[in-house]
């Protein structure tokens, strides 16, 4: 009876032809009332909880379904009532109850078709694990010296379908409701939440335990409720931004670690009220550092929680990228208040709605912040590059995709979504115009507030502004330019042929793919290119608006009028506004050769010479170009002195280093990129000479990796000279002469040339030390062992609980064993003999 009962709903709510894993509309949830009671002296580890829901009826219905997980519910005090006004309420009797494991759906039948346009309050008790498997609500632990004791933690990680192992609920990012939240525990402990606590008060008949009782949420999605239960301390900033009270948390031997996150944090706040032209709506914002984290940082509403790495900051052990890494994480996850949290992409599909647009507005907040950085451009860069390499792959997915079920959400939290959703929302920018973006983006926000949107209301907000400001042409909409690069997959290349003789040129579009097959070869893709170029008899190098567009109404092919003389380059994409590759006639190559190979490299700006290098390098990686001639044009950064072309340069040569390195040719390849880096190695002098300036120090850094990789200028010499310094001094752990900028090659350096004894003393470090970003440096530097039986050691101590790895640190002693050469091959055999292993973690 029960199974053909089951069957019978299933189908009624999925239908035959449709996705079984989403929820039904019947039911719309407006409160939660959530009482969790959090067990953390217990060896089992577990929690309690009540939950009571209340929901609308907007269809017909006599069986409620909900999300559940991992969760033990007590069938007996399963009740649903019906809400007759605001004191009472009619009891509607649950006749069967039945967990559905592979759609994670719990289902109540109740003996009466639930009513449209009436509330009804499910009320739910059960009980669940605090796992150590960094989702749902689990646990995390630290070592308190000072008490000689492992002490525990239980912290929430929701997103993007994990709500539902920590309570039942309607675990879709389109269903929002309010949230009231008591958290039980110990009286020794502490808890936060989204919002403030109203009070605490004792639990009846628990001796020693108290309840946290919080204000109401706003509006908000599952995946963004949080809570935690620890003995962390916080410090308050002393900033408050427009009455916002800024919150810090870490372990007590780390709390002086906060000072830097609890400096920048109010301040970039009050900035994105100021750029988004919207308030941010909760009374406070605390940011916890989590011991145990799967992700780098979540951005639960008023309760963001990171890895101790991207949130705390040592000035004696940190470096000037653990600074700026820090700042840029903090930065994504406050835009996230706004992109995420007050408007919530109604299903995943448009994840990039929140990701993408954290991404950019993130390098926005950091640049504010601290202009001295120059990072927007470096980002930027980053960004572009990482798509041009990704999206070009067969394996690569359209922007806004499908979500097929549950377990492909997670596949889509990557490059594409962050970085390529970045890189479009500037090219918009870009193209229509500062003021235009910023005005049609607040609108999107204040329209959508407390709420869930899809691309297509972007689209909307932006085409009414651009057409009020005339910065869109009024036939043509954002839906109709953007679609074409958000629908589907990859990118263009732009192929500029110029008709020297009549100053034309012919430029055409096609997909540009790494190694496609004949279909895809084929492919009739086709993109809306905002065109922007200019020439070398009027460079112009600081204005990105398109000069005209390449559509597809014009059959992917225009010819410009208008050009040059046939002995003046001209270049396309100015600064990279647009996400496209640009290739060249052998003639164009060849002026912008000359050009800079000589002293007025300069006249091109240092954005589009990274993309000179970069779009030559990648032409002659797909065969469009000769290698000697785009050679020649990476040659010309022997005379570069700033740092965008030279990581682009090097970027791209580290692919073919990696190409080349069992082949013949390897050595004359060695010989041409030392040529290169030598006299820049020199420039900056010693290796423990840190500039002041950080866009000096990545330059320093970047420059000193290839220089140490080949040994130019004696540079592992000087990295040995001074860890030696730093491994015969009795006290190391206080007395590091490293320059906290260098110690990634130092460290790598050392263990590459050393043997067990420097591996073991640098593992004695990670295991002394309690700054996160230094234990992650010497994980990474330990990577680089060329002791076969060392890496196995190493990988097989990333996998044991009992080793002092943490699980989440796993991938990083993986990536820093496969980076090396030896450590390739020891890797890729340890993934194959130990997949099953590596899969339970």
């Amino acid at each position: 009876m029960w199974y053909w009962w089951l069957v019978g709903v299933v189908t009624s709510v999925v239908g035959l032809s449709s996705p079984g894993y989403r929820l039904p509309d019947a039911l719309v949830p407006s409160h939660y009332l959530l009482d969790i009671i959090t067990h953390l002296d217990s060896p089992d580890f577990y929690f309690t909880g009540k939950v009571w829901i209340k929901v609308q009826c907007t269809k017909p219905t006599n069986t409620i379904i909900l999300h559940s997980n991992k969760l033990n519910i007590s069938e007996e005090e399963v009740t649903v009532k019906e809400v007759v006004n605001d004191e009472d309420a009619v009891s509607v009797a649950v006749v069967q109850q039945r967990y559905v494991p592979e759609n994670e759906f719990y289902l109540i039948k109740v003996d009466q078709s639930l009513k449209p346009g009436r509330d009804y309050v499910i009320h739910i008790a059960y009980w669940g694990l605090l796992t150590e498997g960094l989702a749902g609500y689990y646990r995390s632990s630290y070592f308190d010296k000072q008490a000689n004791a492992t002490k525990w933690m239980a912290v929430t990680q929701f997103q993007s379908t994990d709500a539902r192992r920590a309570f039942p609920c309607f675990d879709e990012p389109a269903m929002k409701a309010r949230f009231t939240i008591n958290l039980g525990r110990r009286q020794q402990l502490k808890t936060a939440s989204n919002m403030r606590i109203i009070k605490t008060e004792p639990i009846e008949g628990m001796k020693g335990w108290v309840w946290d009782r919080y204000e109401d949420t706003v509006p908000m999605s599952t995946y963004l409720v949080a809570f935690l239960v620890s003995d962390l301390e916080y410090r308050v900033s002393d900033r408050l931004a427009n009455n916002v009270t800024f919150r810090i948390w870490a372990r007590k031997d780390a709390i002086d670690q906060v000072e830097f996150a609890r400096e920048i944090g109010p301040k970039i706040l009050e900035y994105y009220e100021q750029y988004f032209d919207v308030k941010y709506p909760l009374p406070k914002q605390d940011m916890a550092a989590i011991p145990d984290f799967s992700a780098g940082a979540m951005e639960n509403w008023g309760l963001i929680t990171y890895r101790e790495t991207v949130l705390l900051f040592d000035k004696h052990s940190s470096s000037s990228v653990n600074r700026h890494s820090i700042a840029s994480v903090i930065a994504h996850e406050l835009a996230h208040q706004w992109f995420g949290n007050l408007v919530t992409m109604t299903w995943w599909t448009d994840l990039w709605l929140n990701e993408g647009f954290a991404t950019y507005v993130a390098a926005i907040g950091v640049e504010h912040e601290f202009p001295e950085w120059n990072s927007l451009e470096s980002t930027n860069l980053d960004n572009t590059m990482l798509v041009f390499g990704l999206d070009a792959l067969k394996s690569s997915h359209p922007v806004s995709t499908k979500i097929g079920n549950p377990s492909e959400i997670g596949q889509i939290f990557d490059t594409i979504s962050y970085k390529k959703g970045a890189a479009l929302l500037r090219m918009m920018n870009l193209f229509l115009g500062e003021a235009t973006f910023r005005k049609g983006v607040s609108n999107y926000l204040k329209e959508h507030r407390f709420n869930n949107a899809e691309q297509d209301d972007l689209w909307s907000s932006l085409t009414e502004q651009g057409h009020k400001d005339n910065t869109l042409d009024q036939e043509v909409t954002i839906k109709e330019i953007m679609d074409t690069w958000t629908l589907q997959t990859g990118y263009p290349l732009v192929t500029v042929i110029r008709d020297y003789e009549n100053g034309t040129a012919r430029v055409t579009q096609r997909y540009l793919q790494i190694q496609p097959d004949k279909k895809e070869a084929q492919n009739e893709s086709c993109w809306w290119v905002p065109l922007s170029y200019t020439s070398q008899a009027e460079p112009r190098f600081n204005i990105t608006r398109p000069n005209t567009w390449l559509n597809c109404a014009d059959n992917r092919s225009i010819t410009i009028q208008g050009l040059p003389s046939r002995d003046h380059w001209v270049i396309f994409n100015i600064n990279g506004a647009g996400v496209y590759r640009v290739q060249y006639d052998d003639r164009n190559w060849e002026l912008i050769t000359k050009t800079l190979n000589s002293e007025h490299y300069r006249s091109i700006g240092a954005m589009n010479r990274a993309h000179l290098v970069m779009n030559a390098l990648d032409s002659a990686w797909r065969g469009d170009m000769e290698y000697p001639a785009a050679m020649a044009i990476v040659s010309y950064l022997k005379r570069e002195k700033e740092f965008l072309p030279w990581k682009a340069g090097l970027s791209c040569l580290n692919n073919i280093d990696r190409m080349l390195r069992r082949t013949p040719v390897y050595g004359d390849f060695k010989r041409f990129v030392g040529d290169l880096v030598a006299p820049a190695f020199g420039q900056f002098g010693k290796i423990t000479d840190v500039p002041k300036k950080f866009e000096d120090v990545k330059h320093h850094v970047a420059i000193t990796n290839w220089a140490c990789k080949y040994n130019i200028g004696g540079c592992r010499q000087q990295a040995q000279k001074v860890f030696d310094k730093w491994m015969n001094h009795n006290d190391p752990e206080h007395n590091n002469p490293i320059p906290s900028d260098m110690k990634s090659i130092i460290y790598c350096n050392a263990v590459r040339q050393g043997g067990e004894d420097v591996w073991n003393y640098m593992w004695q470090r990670y295991k002394n030390s309690n700054v996160g970003n230094e234990k992650n440096t010497i994980l990474n530097a330990l990577g680089c062992s060329r002791d076969v039986w060392i890496l196995n050691r190493y990988l097989d101590w990333s996998i044991d609980e009992n080793s002092g790895i943490r699980k989440q640190d796993s991938l990083t002693v993986f990536s820093s064993v496969i980076r090396q050469e030896v450590g390739f091959y020891v890797g890729r055999d340890f993934l194959q003999e130990r997949v099953k292993e590596i899969l339970k973690l």
